[in-house]
C-alpha cells in the first residue's frame, strides 16, 4: 500500500496523486494535527453578538424552560433530573450536560422572585 500513486486510472499503482495529512499518534488527539479541521473552534465576536440578539428576541424553547424549572424546583438532586430530561430531548449525555450547564447560568442570572408572607387578616 506504500507504493506511490501514478496518476493513471489503471495498473498496479493506479490512483490520483495526493499528499496525505500527517496523522496524530492517538485518534483522540485529532485537534493537535496540523491542518486539522477548524469546525470546533470558538465562534467569533460577530457570531456571538448575533446569537445573543436572536436569543434575546426569540427566547428559550419549551424544553429549555422546563430544564430551568427543574433546576429551580429543588428537591433531591435537581441537576440529575435536569440531565436526564435533557438527555431524553437531545440524545447524548455530553449535549445534555452542556445544555444543563447553559441553563444553570440562565437560571442563576435571572432575577429571583422574593417570597412574601401573606398578611394576616384582622377581624
Amino acid at each position: 500500500v506504500d507504493a506511490k500513486m501514478s496518476g493513471i486510472a489503471t495498473g498496479a499503482n493506479k490512483g490520483f496523486i495526493v499528499t496525505k495529512r500527517p496523522q496524530a499518534k492517538s485518534s483522540r488527539k485529532w485537534y493537535l494535527v496540523k491542518g486539522a479541521t477548524e469546525s470546533k473552534k470558538q465562534p467569533g465576536r460577530r457570531v456571538k453578538v448575533i446569537r445573543a440578539v436572536v436569543r434575546e428576541t426569540v427566547g428559550y424553547a419549551p424544553y429549555e424552560r422546563r430544564i430551568v424549572e427543574i433546576l429551580k424546583g429543588g428537591g433531591s438532586n435537581p441537576q440529575k433530573k435536569a440531565w436526564r430530561f435533557a438527555k431524553q430531548r437531545l440524545g447524548t449525555h455530553i449535549r445534555a450536560k452542556k445544555k444543563v450547564a447553559e441553563m444553570e447560568r440562565v437560571a442563576s442570572a435571572a432575577p429571583q422572585k422574593k417570597k412574601t408572607k401573606p398578611e394576616k387578616k384582622s377581624k
